[in-house]
């Protein structure tokens, strides 16, 4: 399912940079440079997200912008992304503005993907359905099924995928060989354990230096750790 995002944002370089960067994880951006057609376009189209700068050109500004959208539509996620870093400016995106978060500039596109991917999946009901996963420099979505590791999207068989996914999942407990092939393949799955492990050398060999994460636990099986 593709999510789409309101950005209201007068800087071009901006909403480049973002449009780019969410399309390949899936989610739909529209950009307006102005509160006016902000306004009209969310009144005209449905969004699952808002993502709004302060400083607008056109004469009204974010504050205000945000502050219709409430009147309108009080549940959807709305994310401040500005320079305007004062605690007055804070106070009133939260408080009056009922803001979800509050992102000063510069801020990295893939830490701005998550937390709009997490506050439109509790938005949804879906956030404790382990959508987006991270360990160290790697980040799983699975509602997109895309890989990130290290700010680079990386590309996995099916069943490496599932195994990356499960390790996350379960972060911190040893999992046996037997119990990945029962995860992994299924219950009726009919195979030796080395299956595992050439899916392991495998995946290690595809995450590079985030493999660290991946620890074989002698005679029992594996583990993935933050450290």
């Amino acid at each position: 399912m593709q999510y789409r995002v309101l950005m209201v944002e007068d800087d071009s370089r901006y909403c480049d940079l973002v449009s780019r960067f969410f399309a390949k994880n899936g989610l739909e951006v529209i950009c307006s440079d102005n509160g006016d057609k902000a306004l009209r376009l969310f009144n005209e189209e449905t969004y699952d997200l808002v993502l709004l700068d302060v400083m607008l050109s056109g004469g009204i500004d974010g504050f205000y912008v945000a502050e219709k959208i409430r009147e309108r539509n009080a549940e959807v996620p709305l994310i401040f992304a500005t320079a305007r870093m004062d605690y007055e400016d804070m106070q009133r995106g939260f408080h009056r503005c009922r803001a979800d978060d509050y992102i000063t500039k510069p801020y990295s596109e893939q830490v701005l993907l998550l937390k709009c991917i997490a506050l439109i999946e509790r938005a949804k009901g879906l956030f404790n359905q382990g959508r987006v996963l991270i360990c160290g420099g790697i980040m799983l979505i699975r509602s997109t099924h895309e890989i990130w590791v290290n700010h680079e999207k990386i590309n996995l068989a099916p069943k490496l995928f599932e195994l990356l996914a499960i390790l996350l999942e379960r972060e911190n407990r040893v999992l046996s060989r037997q119990e990945l092939m029962d995860l992994v393949w299924g219950y009726d799955f009919y195979s030796d354990s080395r299956v595992v492990d050439t899916h392991m050398t495998k995946l290690r060999h595809a995450l590079g230096d985030e493999a660290a994460h991946i620890q074989t636990v002698h005679r029992l099986g594996y583990k993935l750790v933050k450290e």
